[in-house]
């Protein structure tokens, strides 16, 4: 069974390349703190980190997906053009997003020297604004029909990432500065690497967009992806003042010893997530069943993998001494993991309320499972570290009971009325943690 874009096995490589790459060049950066840094340090870095997650976030929505849905209005082969207007616009407001960069200032200021702080907070902000662009060229090569070329613009950042941590090692630069600087070294060469890519296609005929159009059009999607970002940042700055850094420290490991099952995730939802969303265009329950099933056969397998392989300090875990600091409270990693199935298992449902047109019953839906994820986090005085892990599972699980409710409805509504072009713009455009 197969929905408009056709089979499935032909889409995940590359979706599962672009993710794997872009999401391995971060991690060895999180390896190399977790190398670098003791726990409260590591601890001072997660809330830089959780930062420019949600610093992405405004740019992201507001500005390049809908950017993407304005480009597939056009012949594939006429796409690639909106970049000259798309990019300039979003580095502006990735500008502006700095301000959460400011508050993490403030936030870590009590449990760090201002060297350190500072050093974290300039070598953030480079990223922060030039990885939500990295990304959006990446989707508009996939949007294009080029996934290939979006995938390379991964490696770029790969090799990138390699490079400036071994040089910014060698050159014995403050411990503060080398994680973040290599990120922000491997954000520019592969920013530059894409829109070089981009423009060698010499594509012609997309128009011009403002920045008007595309806030007006970005607006719900805005709401579905700020609001887990800044719950994210409000329940590290709770760990942190309520437990203290340490405690972050560790539960910073331990995302970073589960991240490959992030790293499926998102490549297979930017691999089957047009899928999902096609099938609920279509109001097709069968076929989007089909797609869920098959997602989460693959988390579940993969899951019992990495609990195995990575759930506690087993003699054959490799990342028991690369992130010790995840394994220094017994089951920490292990929960982590399970919260990373949980939170993976939900994507097939979220795209196809995207896809049958519920953005702003979607949000609602966040808006309450954001607020439930940060109410379990008020318990870190009682579960300290555990909270952060807690918080994902418990969000997660009320999200897949009202995800469910809503597809219930959504699924008894005859026809759709959002535009075709607007549903698969979307779906290629399946937003990513640019962070890895």
């Amino acid at each position: 069974m197969t929905t408009r874009s056709g089979g499935l096995g032909r889409k995940v490589p590359a979706g599962l390349f672009d993710a794997g790459l872009s999401s391995l060049a971060t991690f060895v950066v999180g390896v190399t703190a977790a190398q670098l840094f003791d726990a409260s340090t590591l601890g001072v870095y997660a809330v830089f980190f959780t930062a420019h997650q949600l610093g992405v976030v405004l740019p992201m929505f507001l500005i390049y997906l809908p950017a993407e849905v304005k480009a597939v209005a056009y012949d594939p082969s006429h796409r690639i053009p909106i970049l000259r207007s798309s990019v300039p616009v979003g580095l502006v407001s990735s500008v502006i997003a700095l301000v959460a960069v400011a508050m993490a200032m403030v936030i870590v200021s009590a449990h760090a020297d201002w060297t350190t702080i500072r050093n974290l907070a300039v070598t953030v902000s480079v990223p922060t604004v030039l990885m939500p662009a990295q990304a959006h060229v990446r989707r508009m090569l996939h949007v294009a029909g080029h996934s290939w070329r979006a995938a390379s613009i991964s490696a770029v950042q790969l090799v990138a990432t390699a490079v400036a941590l071994v040089a910014l090692i060698l050159l014995d630069v403050a411990d503060s500065l080398v994680p973040f600087g290599a990120f922000s070294i491997a954000a520019m060469v592969s920013l530059l690497a894409g829109l070089v890519i981009a423009a060698s296609l010499r594509q012609r005929g997309a128009a011009a967009v403002g920045w008007r159009e595309l806030v007006a059009s970005g607006r719900w999607l805005l709401v579905t992806g700020i609001v887990p970002n800044v719950a994210g940042f409000a329940i590290a700055s709770l760990v942190g003042s309520l437990a203290g850094t340490e405690a972050l420290g560790y539960a910073e490991g331990a995302r970073l010893a589960s991240q490959p099952l992030s790293v499926l995730g998102v490549g297979l939802n930017a691999s089957l997530g047009p899928r999902s969303m096609e099938a609920a265009y279509d109001r097709d329950r069968a076929a989007a069943r089909h797609v869920a099933r098959v997602f989460i056969m693959i988390i579940v397998v993969f899951t019992l993998v990495a609990l195995a392989a990575t759930g506690g300090a087993w003699p054959w875990n490799p990342l028991s001494w690369l992130v010790s600091q995840a394994y220094e409270l017994p089951g920490l990693t292990a929960l982590m993991i399970l919260g990373g199935a949980l939170a993976g298992a939900v994507m097939p449902a979220q795209r196809e309320l995207y896809g049958g047109g519920y953005e702003r019953p979607l949000a609602f839906i966040e808006v309450v499972a954001s607020l439930v994820s940060i109410a379990v986090a008020t318990t870190t005085g009682l579960i300290g570290a555990y909270a952060v892990p807690a918080s994902i599972c418990i969000s997660s699980v009320w999200r897949a009971a009202h995800y469910r409710h809503a597809l219930n409805r959504m699924y008894g509504t005859p026809g759709a009325t959002k535009d075709a072009g607007s549903v698969t713009a979307i779906t290629a455009a399946v937003p990513e943690n640019t962070a890895g």
